[in-house]
């Protein structure tokens, strides 16, 4: 068994009625890493929406490919007939890097009544996740390439987009927008059939279900309504409503733009291909430069967003 020796910790240099810079740095440093880690425990609305991976460099190349075809029928005194899988597009996620600081004089620190160095600090961390938060909607709000988007995917268009080609050009090409429009039931239904019709990369078909929708929070009270209601809201007969409880809406408040996104699996799943490359984490940093009496601190954190295939999305631009 593994024995520890007591050895004591060394005390920051100080002098009786006196206080050292030394001291200072450690209590701010220390508030700003308490203030960090409390922030740590609020979840992010945006990262729900994206599979994280983790980036040990400033880029992470991706292949895809297409799988096999279907087998034929044929005898065994037949040529057996054979497949490969083919290459598909390739695409690259490339990470950024966010900066933010502040400083601290010295005579605020000294006069540390009423919390200001701590709502400060409060706010360094606080400008991360907004950041955070606006590059990830960012993603959603400019999905459709209406005023330019943050990037396009594999195949070179927008996550939302028409006429996506497949990487077996047999199977010509595949959208995942919906037609623009006010949200209503008939709307929904052509959502999910255009879901059970899909086809994959080589042009097979592939059924996916309409899982959930999400929304502005402008456009709740339609949903709510469509999804709640067991009879026919959209008029006064007395007819069961098709769209009652099929599927889930999820409010998204960071969503500024007027469009809908559907999904049909689990975000968090394999077939998610919208990604939130994490390379550096969050670090935090206090220090003093050229002027003692200036306390410096800075929080730095890299990462990036990207997609490959959309398989599971599917956009409106609500009217």
């Amino acid at each position: 068994m593994a024995t520890v020796t007591a050895s004591a910790e060394s005390v920051t240099y100080s002098r009786p009625g006196m206080h050292v810079k030394e001291n200072f740095e450690a209590v701010i440093a220390t508030g700003l890493d308490e203030v960090y880690k409390r922030s740590l425990t609020e979840p992010m609305e945006g990262m729900q929406f994206f599979r994280t991976i983790a980036m040990n460099k400033a880029t992470h190349k991706f292949q895809s490919h297409y799988g096999l075809g279907t087998i034929s029928q044929n005898r065994d005194s037949e040529a057996l007939p054979f497949d490969e899988k083919g290459l598909g597009f390739d695409w690259t996620l490339s990470v950024n890097t966010f900066r933010g600081g502040l400083q601290i004089e010295r005579e605020l620190q000294e006069d540390e009544l009423y919390g200001v160095i701590g709502d400060l600090q409060t706010e360094l961390v606080d400008s991360e996740k907004r950041s955070r938060e606006y590059v990830l909607a960012d993603v959603f709000n400019r999905c459709m390439g209406t005023s330019g988007a943050p990037f396009v995917c594999e195949d070179g268009m927008y996550l939302i987009d028409s006429a996506r080609p497949n990487p077996f050009k047999q199977a010509g090409n595949w959208s995942n927008v919906e037609s623009t429009g006010v949200i209503n039931a008939n709307g929904l239904y052509q959502t999910q059939l255009n879901f059970s019709a899909y086809t994959n990369e080589r042009g097979q078909l592939r059924p996916l279900k309409l899982g959930k929708m999400i929304i502005r929070p402008t456009d709740e009270k339609t949903v709510w309504e469509i999804l709640q209601s067991d009879k026919r809201p959209s008029d006064a007969m007395n007819a069961k409503n098709f769209q009652y409880g099929r599927f889930q809406y999820l409010v998204y408040n960071y969503l500024t733009s007027a469009v809908a996104l559907f999904l049909a699996e689990d975000t968090k799943g394999p077939r998610n291909e919208l990604m939130f490359g994490d390379r550096a984490a969050p670090q935090l940093e206090t220090w003093t430069a050229d002027n003692p009496d200036i306390t410096k601190q800075r929080i730095r954190t890299r990462y990036g967003v990207g997609c490959g295939r959309p398989y599971i999305w599917r956009g409106q631009t609500v009217s």
